[in-house]
């Protein structure tokens, strides 16, 4: 059981606004389910599809199932799932108990498994028996005796081991008497960060948080029941989840549903399926340029890309353009999902020269150490508000006095400019400012100019601690297929486009792949470790 509850002031100022209402996320889907019986709701890429009134039956049974093992209202329910069409029967079954839905990326270990399931203790968990290389029974098995409390376990497909019940067994009883949906200001979604930082943060949002970013986002996108989403990026990651599957729950569309990511595959299903928006991070916008140019073929029904999570190079923006991409920046958060977007009246040349601009009725500012709002075009610290923003951290109440204020201010620890117009810029974390001999360092700014060279495919800038200059510049870089970098040519691109020398890395390391999250972000946390011990003259490593 969750205790947080938004802040009575939010709670007066949103309700009078008329930001929060009194419907939750399982009534909305309800009333979706109502409107379009027959409609496809969600479609993936074994070729399973599903209905709305398939997806009310399912998720009533399943409903009935997990509560006549004890589930009900407040409990966790864990869905640690692939791309699925399972996933939206798991949503709306947990919303009608009035559970609170604990979405949990397939790429999580066991020890991941194990400490979220403590952490918010979960009552049931959702798994495939197996997913790529992993067996998910085996997790299970392995964190048995870990758990603090016995969870129900229902399996979708076979595992090597028999725990609990499969799927469609629990399909197979009777439909649910009696939703007990949730109260619209009561936690409906736990949703742990594994972004900048190594230890996961539960964030909890209500049912009027979630509903009311979906609202604004689908409104400034002018997205309706007519529109369908394709979505690769993990739809049990913040993202995926909340603007793949709830805002598709919520505006009666649908959602076609990638699960293992490829730039050929993703574009074959987009064209199959006609959708109309996708949202991935940069090396998904990428990958899908690259398949394009090289077969000819085109998505005319496909209004955005929306790309965020890292910077998106101009280059691949406008190689977008030529094959008819309409590439849209969006920003945000898992504590304050999404605030800012590149709206559809904006410039192309928005998606890479900001952020976005603040949805409507969400707040944004840049401030200074002290907190005070700084000018247009000066650098500070993001803050955002909104009825949008999360209501605070799971079993974190210090931590979560520190991220959101009195007056509820979310502190993001993300470095920005905001515009004259209100666009925003987001240069680096707070941390990432690369502190050599004195002089800062934008990692961003080092990223973006080095993502302009033909050969740079990934690139993550981070500091290495150095006895003398206390930090010394370090460039990770993965490759386009069949290219190379070099070191000097790193460095003369860099020169060769006016970067101060004292900004050129002293180190270059060209790997396959970086750490990253299911949605693309880059885990610097994990590069910084892994590079700490560099030895040697700098050069290329």
């Amino acid at each position: 059981m969750i205790d947080l509850k938004p802040a009575a002031a939010s709670l007066e100022r949103y309700h009078r606004a008329g930001y929060w209402q009194d419907r939750s996320l399982g009534q909305l889907i309800a009333a979706s389910v109502a409107r379009h019986p027959d409609k496809i709701v969600v479609q993936d890429a074994s070729g399973h599809t599903m209905r709305y009134r398939e997806l009310e039956d399912q998720a009533s049974r399943l409903a009935a199932f997990l509560g006549a093992r004890g589930v009900g209202a407040g409990d966790v329910v864990t869905m640690h799932l692939p791309n699925w069409c399972q996933t939206v029967v798991v949503t709306y079954a947990s919303f009608k108990l009035g559970a609170v839905i604990n979405p949990l990326p397939p790429t999580y270990g066991w020890k991941d498994l194990a400490f979220v399931m403590n952490k918010s203790g979960s009552k049931a968990v959702i798994v495939p028996g197996k997913f790529r290389s992993a067996d998910y029974t085996e997790h299970l098995e392995q964190i048995r005796n870990e758990l603090t409390l016995e969870p129900v376990i229902v399996v979708i497909g076979q595992g090597k081991l028999a725990l609990g019940t499969s799927f469609d067994e629990a399909l197979s009883g009777p439909l649910l008497e009696g939703e007990a949906y949730g109260g619209a200001d009561e936690p409906g979604l736990l949703l742990f960060t594994s972004g900048s930082e190594s230890k996961p943060k539960g964030v909890v949002h209500t049912h009027n948080t979630a509903i009311y970013g979906e609202r604004v986002l689908s409104a400034t996108l002018q997205l309706d029941s007519n529109d369908v989403c394709f979505m690769a990026s993990p739809v049990t990651h913040t993202s995926g989840f909340m603007h793949g599957i709830l805002m598709t729950l919520i505006i009666g569309s649908s959602v076609s549903l990638l699960d293992v990511f490829k730039g050929d595959a993703a574009v074959e299903q987009m064209a199959a399926s006609r959708a109309t928006w996708t949202m991935g991070a940069t090396p998904f916008l990428s990958d899908v340029v690259d398949s394009m140019e090289r077969s000819g073929k085109r998505l005319p029904d496909l209004r955005y890309f929306l790309c965020g999570g890292a910077p998106i190079p101009e280059v691949v923006v406008r190689r977008a353009q030529q094959v008819g991409i309409r590439v849209l920046s969006i920003y945000g958060s898992t504590e304050s999902p999404p605030h800012t977007v590149t709206w559809p009246g904006d410039p192309v040349d928005a998606a890479w020269q900001s952020d976005g601009r603040a949805l409507p009725g969400i707040e944004v500012r840049a401030v200074d150490e002290e907190g005070h709002v700084l000018p247009p075009g000066r650098q500070g610290e993001q803050w955002s508000r909104g009825p949008h923003a999360f209501i605070g951290y799971l079993g974190e109440p210090e931590l979560t006095a520190r991220a959101l204020d009195a007056e509820g201010w979310y502190h993001s620890g993300d470095l920005a400019t905001v515009a004259a117009g209100g666009a925003v810029r987001i240069v680096g974390r707070i941390k990432d400012m690369i502190i050599r001999g004195g002089q800062n360092i934008s990692a961003r700014e080092v990223e973006d100019i080095l993502l302009e060279h033909p050969a740079c495919r990934i690139v993550a800038v981070v500091g290495i601690p150095d006895e003398r200059l206390g930090e010394l510049c370090c460039a990770v870089v993965v490759c386009h297929p069949g290219m190379t970098l070099g070191f000097d040519a790193m460095k003369q691109h860099l020169i060769d486009r006016g970067v101060a020398r004292f900004k050129l890395p002293e180190y270059l390391v060209l790997r396959d792949a970086l750490p990253a999250t299911p949605s693309g972000k880059i885990q610097k946390f994990k590069l910084r470790e892994e590079l700490k011990t560099i030895q040697g003259a700098p050069s290329h490593v």
